[in-house]
């Protein structure tokens, strides 16, 4: 049965420390810090019955600490006195489960410090990583038990003496000899960031070598291991099948749309309310669900899940506005580098994610498996990855029958992460690279008062930076729109920019609103220029008329805005025209 609410977990704890970077479970409850339970999650993984358990997450969800957690309850030798697990929700259910504890051996590893520039330095990581493992299993061993080669395999591991085909089979040699040190109990194998080598890998240019290894390592250890009891594995995305699990057998996979697990990676919106409660915060509240909500894991779950590690480092340094915290920390590159690839329908659907006429959402066909070898062919490739790493969410589902692909709706979760699409969209209205200053410097000028240089540079702008292809449809102001939204990005350190808001007797397309009252404000209007209606600059001072005659401006001015700029854009194919007034106080 699958779990179809986000089920809240007490605050242990609550006047302890905050624990900021700390992902070693027995770290978290011996060191007087303040946490959510999240050990539910060892309930409904052992109630899930799958041999082998994939679970992925965007990074800095609870991952590694609840792979961690598992691991303590789990590995055979367990102390019950000072028991880690008294007063957490696990130790409340019934017997079956108390009694899975200490009942087997564990593999456990983690690959997530595994992004090196090189093959050569990645294998040496791994090398380091599978030389500890190794050594830790094998002491106290029968290793003479097992077979000449797999002997020999061991010995060179330890000493990182082995080429990569043989390390491809440590893991499953691992299992063997625990299951002989332990007179015939096989282990649980419990695998974190196993994704984490594979998009360092494609990154850096060394993809088959890593795939290869990886795919060895899992494949020799997970499929029909008569030596293995469970695997569980997470990761932030779920590699395509051919790429790295063509040997397994139907794993239970668990993404961000499958409702399993959704309640035990992220804090709901109980459970933050608790947090700032017990921190004496009620009152940023709002500011932090605006920031930090907003995921959606699982199909049947209506409720929305914050950024754990955003929540954390707030409420431990608790500031007047809520920074950027996930964003700053993660590694986009990968992100970035696809996203600047991205052909006009994908462009078009970022577009749409920031623009209020379709609401904030797009709809998009996408695969959850992702094929990074041919990633960067496919938009339905870019939008799953998009969807994984948490720069998405899915608002609803419509599964395509017979097909892998979906039909999504898709959103930007919160303000944290719309500043990331914010300054792609504005590298790609100043023509693609984000060097060039050009519509910095335009919009500089724009703040600064000199509303005719702008009115005659910016046409120049877009015909450098649009393509026909991307005005072409029905609704070429819908994309203009979009791209001058995208533009305005730049500002946003200095203005609230605001899109289809109601104002005087209508609704504006665009207002730029200082966050200093002393700056000028801006209200702009979009038309689509057709030519039985008249010229180009026609159409553009149709569109300025529009905004004094419906008075857009006075929200603004009831702000304390003291100088507003009224300006007319119009639009055909590449060509533009602008009409501006300056709008007193009086006007």
């Amino acid at each position: 049965m699958t779990n179809t609410s986000v089920s809240p977990g007490p605050i242990i704890n609550p006047k302890g420390k905050l624990p900021v970077g700390v992902s070693d479970f027995i770290k978290l409850v011996q060191g007087d810090y303040c946490f959510v339970d999240k050990s539910l999650f060892i309930k409904e993984l052992l109630d899930s019955g799958d041999d082998v358990t994939l679970i992925t997450r965007p990074r800095r969800f609870g991952k590694t600490i609840n792979m961690h957690m598992l691991c303590e309850f789990l590995r055979q030798g367990v102390q019950k006195q000072n028991d880690l697990f008294a007063g957490l929700a696990i130790h409340e259910q019934c017997m079956q489960y108390q009694q899975e504890r200490g009942k087997r051996p564990v593999v456990f590893i983690t690959f997530r410090g595994v992004k090196e520039s090189n093959w050569s330095n990645a294998y040496a990581r791994t090398q380091i990583l599978l030389s500890q493992l190794t050594e830790e299993v094998s002491r106290d061993a029968p290793v003479t038990k097992l077979g000449h080669s797999q002997q020999e395999i061991v010995h060179k591991v330890i000493h990182r003496q082995a080429h990569p085909v043989e390390c491809e089979s440590i893991l499953a040699i691992l299992t063997q000899l625990l299951t002989l040190k332990h007179n015939g109990i096989t282990p649980w194998v419990l695998i974190d960031e196993y994704d984490a080598p594979m998009q360092a890998a494609y990154q850096h240019d060394y993809y088959k070598d890593m795939r290869d290894l990886m795919k060895g390592l899992l494949g020799d250890c997970l499929k029909d291991n008569p030596f293995l009891h469970r695997a569980v594995l997470t990761g932030i995305l779920r590699i395509a099948k051919e790429d790295i699990f063509s040997e397994l057998n139907n794993p239970g996979v668990f993404g961000v749309l499958d409702d399993r697990f959704a309640s035990h990676f992220g804090f709901s919106e109980f459970e933050v309310r608790q947090l700032l409660t017990h921190k004496g915060l009620t009152d940023r509240f709002e500011m932090v669900q605006q920031t930090y909500d907003g995921y959606r894991f699982g199909q049947d779950t209506p409720a929305t899940v914050y950024n754990p590690w955003s929540v954390i480092r707030y409420v431990s340094q608790p500031t007047k506005e809520a920074p950027l915290y996930w964003v700053n920390t993660s590694d986009n590159y990968l992100i970035h580098k696809l996203l600047s690839r991205a052909d006009t329908t994908v462009k078009q659907g970022l577009y749409e994610l920031l623009d209020t006429k379709s609401g904030h959402t797009t709809i998009q066909s996408l695969q959850e498996q992702v094929p990074l070898r041919f990633i960067e062919h496919n938009s339905k490739n870019l939008w799953g990855l998009l969807l994984a790493s948490g720069y998405l969410t899915a608002e609803s589902i419509n599964r395509v029958p017979g097909s892998s692909a979906q039909e999504v709706r898709l959103c930007i979760p919160n303000e944290e992460v719309q500043g990331v699409y914010g300054d792609l969209l504005h590298r790609w209205a100043q023509g693609g690279n984000g060097s060039g200053g050009n519509g910095m410097q335009l919009l500089d000028a724009l703040v600064g008062g000199s509303i005719d240089l702008f009115a005659e540079e910016f046409p120049k702008l877009v015909a450098t930076s649009v393509g026909y292809y991307d005005t072409g449809g029905d609704n070429p102001e819908r994309f203009y729109h979009a791209f001058v939204l995208g533009l305005m990005q730049y500002l946003r350190d200095r203005y609230h920019i605001r899109s289809e808001r109601e104002s005087g007797t209508g609704r504006y397309d665009l207002a730029l609103e200082p966050k200093n009252n002393t700056l000028r404000g801006f209200v702009m209007e979009f038309k689509k220029g057709l030519r039985a209606d008249g010229t180009l600059q026609q159409a553009a001072e149709k569109a300025l008329k529009q905004i004094q005659d419906k008075s857009y401006h006075t929200d603004l001015l009831q702000r304390g805005i003291k100088q507003v700029i009224a300006i007319g854009l119009a639009f055909r194919g590449k060509q533009v025209a602008v009409a501006y007034t300056n709008l007193s106080v009086n006007s």
